[in-house]
């Protein structure tokens, strides 16, 4: 796919008054986001720390450290874990709310994982995406890019900002007080051991963090945090581990099972809290495992403060399997714009073989198709294999005159709408220095005083005197890795002239940022007294 930062960046806004756009909303734009993140294959994307599967990638560092015997794919799925499993269903509050940031320093989360998680997921933090949609999109990516179900990602989580109750079960926590710190958050005892299952198929116990579980001797070459795996196929979501108990096979269920500390079996007391019956059912078959597993994992990721509404699922080929993305609009001094970006496909199962162009076809500002066309060539180079599919893309710029306009294009059949009310002009707007490549380590922590030229396009005959540009900055937090989004920076744009139709107005500012920070910074566009009519535009990649 194109770099991390071309492909997952959008020159969009807000429909009531909009520029090169097709979502309607802050909450499309969010789905827009995840759907980049499940799609980008580029070298430090979403999908590279858990790539391969046995991968561990500490994010304070170059390359990935695989020496230590342990694994982000089963990081992010323990940190889901213990974000959730302190909500309450009586109370409507906690679950999925990223406070688990607040909570490391708690026995109860011993280990790095969290930390690991949430840093990791921070590059990747911005004002459309929160913390805790990015704990559900680990989940949601480590289990299937390990040969586990697609499990349905929802958007629309809000993140905490404290810490909040505690109460997840330890190894040495007894049964009832497990099934009851489960039952709080929603989940029976079959649940809470079908869940246990599903989370320990990938992993292990470490030697460094559970002593009380894990010998000694577990330390060596190529395990020096001291792992004991769960199942031989630490890397693979399987049914592995919940066969090796039924059948005491392998390694029979893992170190919570067989540790030779009776007060720290939890899996062992779970699993023989119902006589065996639950695990003994999700044995039956790979495919139930997977289906069983696919509903438990939703449920937890699902499972949110009861003032939260959460999206439908996204999918990027829910309803067409061709989409626009990474469009942005331009017009020049005189009068030309061009709108440019691609068209992404995603071969299915079952979908044709992705054609070697695309025709695409301006809909002009009165709505009507016009004779005005480009086309898109399919990208030898571009190319990604999430889980949706392989997927292509097609660059195309489609020029045409400010007087004609936009508000769609069409692409083999397909309608896709747009708007050209406000939008930034990338190519009268700039910023200095560049910031250094995109990279998910701390590389990217230096600070920078950042030069922002500002410069949009308002397509009105009763032109305000300014409008208000607000940056949504992520900054830190105390008291957890997690970044917030700072809104106090902002500018006022003045006029600078007209071009046909539209008043242009411009503005300076100034901003000390670390690369990280610019990566993840975006701008809200607004005349005065209306909604923003730019929506999430990202001034550090102006291209995108």
């Amino acid at each position: 796919m194109l770099s991390l930062y071309s492909s997952l960046s959008f020159c969009l806004v807000a429909l009531n008054s909009v520029t090169a756009q097709y979502v309607p909303n802050s909450q499309a734009l969010t789905i827009k986001e995840i759907e980049h993140y499940y799609l980008d294959a580029a070298t430090h994307s979403f999908f590279s720390a858990i790539t391969p599967c046995t991968n561990y990638q500490d994010p304070t560092a170059a390359a990935p450290n695989n020496g230590l015997g342990m694994q982000t794919a089963a990081e992010w799925i323990r940190t889901a874990f213990h974000d959730f499993v302190t909500g309450s269903i009586y109370t409507g509050l906690g679950g999925l709310d990223a406070s688990i940031g607040f909570e490391t320093t708690r026995a109860e989360n011993v280990g790095p994982a969290f930390n690991d998680a949430l840093l990791f997921f921070s590059f990747f933090y911005n004002a459309q995406v929160s913390m805790s949609d990015l704990i559900a999109l680990g989940v949601v990516t480590a289990v299937a890019n390990c040969g586990g179900p697609k499990i349905p990602m929802k958007v629309g989580r809000v993140d905490a900002t404290a810490a909040g109750p505690s109460g997840v079960p330890e190894p040495e926590t007894d049964i009832q007080t497990t099934l009851n710190e489960f039952s709080t958050a929603g989940f029976n005892d079959g649940d809470t051991i079908g869940l246990t299952a599903c989370g320990h198929t990938m992993g292990g116990v470490h030697r460094n963090s559970f002593p009380q579980v894990v010998p000694a001797s577990a330390i060596g070459p190529n395990n020096a945090d001291g792992r004991v795996p769960f199942d031989e196929t630490v890397a693979v979501f399987d049914v592995a581990t919940v066969n090796d108990y039924v059948h005491s096979t392998g390694d029979k269920g893992g170190p919570l099972v067989t540790t030779t500390n009776k007060t720290v079996q939890s899996d062992l007391r779970l699993y023989l809290s119902d006589n065996n019956q639950t695990i003994t059912e999700l044995s039956q078959s790979s495919a139930y495992f997977q289906g069983q597993c696919q509903g438990l994992f939703q449920r937890m990721i699902e499972t949110v403060p009861s003032n939260v509404f959460l999206s439908a699922p996204v999918d990027p080929t829910t309803t067409t399997n061709l989409k626009p993305a990474a469009i942005y609009l331009n017009i020049d001094w005189k009068g030309n714009m061009a709108l440019s970006g691609f068209m992404r496909y995603i071969q299915v199962a079952g979908a044709a073989a992705p054609p070697g162009t695309l025709k695409i076809i301006l809909i002009g500002r009165n709505g009507k198709t016009t004779t005005t066309s480009a086309t898109g060539t399919m990208s030898a180079a571009d190319t990604g294999t999430g889980i949706w599919g392989p997927t292509r893309s097609y660059p195309f710029t489609l020029p045409f005159p400010a007087t004609t306009g936009l508000s769609g294009i069409s692409v083999s059949g397909q309608t896709f709408t747009f708007q050209d009310s406000m939008f930034v002009v990338p190519g009268m707007s700039n910023f200095s220095p560049t910031p250094p490549t995109f990279s998910t380590t701390s590389s990217l922590n230096t600070v920078s005083t950042y030069t922002v030229n500002t410069t949009v396009a308002y397509l009105t005959t009763a032109p305000p005197t300014s409008l208000t540009a607000t940056f949504n900055i992520p900054v830190p937090q105390t008291g957890t890795v997690s970044p917030r989004i700072d809104t106090s920076q902002t500018a006022t744009l003045k006029k600078i002239g007209t071009v046909g139709p539209f008043v242009i107005y411009s503005a300076i500012s100034s901003h000390s940022l670390s690369a990280k920070q610019a990566y993840g910074t975006s701008m809200d566009v607004a005349a005065p007294g209306q909604a923003a009519g730019v929506l999430f535009f990202k001034p550090f990649n102006p291209a995108a």
